[in-house]
């Protein structure tokens, strides 16, 4: 369970997050506008924005404690929602990169189980990230969260600048996360995409949790 306690973020002595609370145990979507602070609220169960009171635990782990490189460690996947691909890698080491980091063995058979749930990584992964379109970068980044995320996956605006067909795909990918065992937490600006894959939502807006 991911368990976010009277969380207050502060970027430039301007308070962004105000008193955040809430439980996530499954499926969820953080629906707010833009400027709520989804993004902020992300990054601070991330790090990478440290909280300035509060506690963010993930099975009873204290997140605050950790810097964002080790979340991988608790299986704990991350997609921004600008991407943040290296440009000049291919598709292949893009996903990579996080398992070299972690050190780990038979990395090629964590690939081959995410390019099996989206097999469209096949048709450009010796491709440079740059080559691709926002959509098929967002598949990458999606990969590249999934291959360390097996317990909790936290997908920033995931369906945000991304083609009607492509969004569709990405709805039904996302969907299937659902039958696996792990925590997926997704944010997005109204509830389009989230009814589809029948998330639970979790308001925010102007930085407190409604």
């Amino acid at each position: 369970m991911l368990v976010v306690s009277n969380v207050e973020v502060s970027i430039k002595n301007i308070n962004i997050l105000q008193s955040i609370s809430f439980k996530v145990s499954k499926f969820s979507s953080i629906i707010g506008r833009n400027g709520a602070g989804k993004t902020t609220l992300i990054r601070a169960i991330m790090n990478i924005l440290p909280a300035k009171t509060g506690n963010i635990k993930f099975n009873d782990k204290v997140l605050n404690n950790l810097k964002t490189h080790d979340m991988s460690k608790l299986g704990i996947g991350y997609m921004p929602e600008d991407r943040r691909l290296v440009p000049d890698l291919s598709v292949k080491d893009n996903i990579m990169v996080p398992l070299w980091s972690l050190n780990k063995k038979n990395v090629n058979e964590s690939l081959e189980e995410v390019i099996s749930f989206i097999p469209e990584l096949k048709d450009f992964m010796e491709r440079q990230a740059f080559q691709l379109s926002g959509g098929q970068q967002k598949l990458v980044a999606l990969a590249r969260a999934m291959v360390v995320g097996k317990k909790l996956l936290l997908l920033d605006e995931p369906f945000e600048g991304v083609a009607p067909a492509l969004a569709e795909r990405l709805v039904e990918l996302i969907s299937s996360l659902n039958k696996s065992n792990l925590i997926t937490m997704i944010t997005e600006s109204d509830e389009t995409f989230s009814k589809k894959i029948k998330a639970d939502i979790i308001r925010i807006e102007r930085g407190k949790i409604l």
